[in-house]
């Protein structure tokens, strides 16, 4: 009876020490696992700020060449503002921009007798009937829609 004692409890020691390694194994590749994910956030981190500071000097260098072609627009714009307001006020110009007096004449005024009647859109009319009290299949029936599409747009208007 000792001896089968023993034995069993060998057994039982055998499955605990099993059980005690694969827990251990788990746990081992658990930490890898938490090790890796640290290491490709770390790269991603440094990956960013890289891209970040690249960008930077990217801003900078164009911001430094906006300012220098602005500086260069203005020179170039007072020139021509000068050019401009010596001719635009030259004796020929002018000249040329007087009308006679009794040339204008006032446009006509034209009536259309095809005045464009409002009419209510499908959803507005979807919208309107369900106000009124009428049920979901008889707008559905009535406009030609499907039911659940009426009754979607019913619910969406009554969260609005």
């Amino acid at each position: 009876m000792i001896s089968f004692l023993l034995v069993i409890s060998f057994i039982i020691d055998g499955v605990l020490v099993l059980g005690l390694l694969t827990l251990m194994n788990r746990v081992k590749k658990a930490e890898e696992l938490e090790l890796r994910q640290k290491q490709v956030a770390n790269e991603i981190e440094d990956l960013f700020t890289s891209y970040l500071m690249e960008l930077k000097e990217e801003n900078n260098r164009m911001s430094e060449l906006v300012q220098a072609s602005q500086r260069q627009s203005r020179s170039n714009d007072h020139d021509l503002n000068r050019e401009a307001h010596s001719t635009l006020y030259s004796p020929e110009v002018k000249q040329a921009f007087e009308l006679p007096t009794d040339s204008y004449t006032p446009p006509k005024v034209k009536v259309e007798e095809d005045e464009e009647v409002y009419e209510p859109s499908q959803h507005s009319r979807i919208i309107e009937m369900g106000r009124k009290g009428h049920s979901i299949e008889d707008i559905a029936k009535k406009l030609d829609k499907g039911k659940t599409e009426v009754e979607l747009l019913l619910k969406l208007h009554q969260k609005k």
